[in-house]
């Protein structure tokens, strides 16, 4: 009873991976590529849903030594998943990343925001600066700790 459903089923999953990695390729940087395989995906898909939909609604009218005409949707299944898997690592290969154009663009961004941060950095200690000086201008101390003879004889020395 099971291997009724075992061709559908099988054929189905295989279709779902496929549309599932042609969705999550969609995201990618090569997302645009993508699009064409996602709707021939789900033009392969719906009718293996519709053959699980009509095996299951009506099991008997399956026959289970299998010929070759009912293999075709598995086969095409399997030939459409190798399909994105080929087509996935080819755009890999064939479109390349600039990894040292990208490198630099993140370097001067790192730059940038570290100037900046030494700017405020800078600008905070240069304001500090000026607010202790401009408050406590420079004058002679005046401690009167020791009287003026004491000082005056230091001072001849």
């Amino acid at each position: 009873m099971i291997e009724i459903y075992a061709l559908p089923l099988v054929c189905l999953l295989l279709n779902f991976l496929a549309f599932a990695a042609c969705l999550r390729f969609l995201f990618s940087r090569q997302g645009l590529y993508w699009i064409v395989p996602l709707f021939l995906t789900f033009f392969i898909l719906w009718p293996n849903a519709l053959n699980l939909y009509r095996v299951a609604s009506n099991a008997t009218a399956v026959s289970i030594p299998y010929s070759y005409l009912d293999l075709q949707p598995l086969l095409l299944s399997l030939f459409w998943y190798a399909m994105i898997v080929t087509f996935h690592f080819a755009l890999k290969k064939t479109i390349r990343v600039n990894h040292y154009e990208e490198q630099v663009r993140k370097n001067l961004h790192e730059a940038r925001y570290q100037m900046a941060v030494e700017m405020m950095v800078q600008g905070r200690k240069e304001k500090r600066r000026k607010q202790y000086y401009t408050k406590a201008p420079a004058a002679r101390p005046i401690l009167n700790a020791y009287s003026t003879t004491w000082t005056d004889l230091f001072d001849q020395r």
